[in-house]
């Protein structure tokens, strides 16, 4: 089976649609952590958090049919800001970091993610 240009037009489509709601809920999350706390604190958290998940998305493009990717989506999502909340409110409470320092980190946290994954997919798969 060949994809041809709807298969790849649905894809962008897809990524859009994702972007565009990370988007909305980034600023959502900005608008209301702003409200409490020192101007700017969360927002390399928040930065972080959307390229980090955002970007495991894209490179999971082809797995997002999975139940067993979602689940492994939604559970990073947890432990995530889990993370981010123990280093930016209790290891570093002063700490107010520009968003575009953390970009290659989580750039790197996408990556890393995705290798994940597709090593616990495969040994699912085996246990079949």
């Amino acid at each position: 089976m060949t994809k041809g240009p709807t298969a790849t037009k649905k894809r962008a489509l897809s990524d859009d649609v994702f972007g565009w709601i990370g988007l909305a809920l980034v600023l959502i999350a900005a608008i209301i952590l702003d409200r409490g706390s020192p101007p700017h604190k969360w927002h390399a958290a928040i930065m972080w958090t959307f390229v980090a998940l955002f970007g495991a998305l894209v490179f999971g493009r082809n797995k997002r049919g999975s139940w067993l990717f979602w689940v492994f989506w939604a559970t990073c999502f947890v432990l995530h800001v889990a993370a981010l909340w123990v280093i930016f409110s209790q290891v570093f409470p002063r700490l107010i970091l520009g968003t575009l320092y953390v970009v290659p980190l989580a750039f790197i946290e996408s990556l890393l993610l995705f290798v994940a994954f597709s090593n616990i997919e495969r040994l699912v798969t085996q246990h079949r």
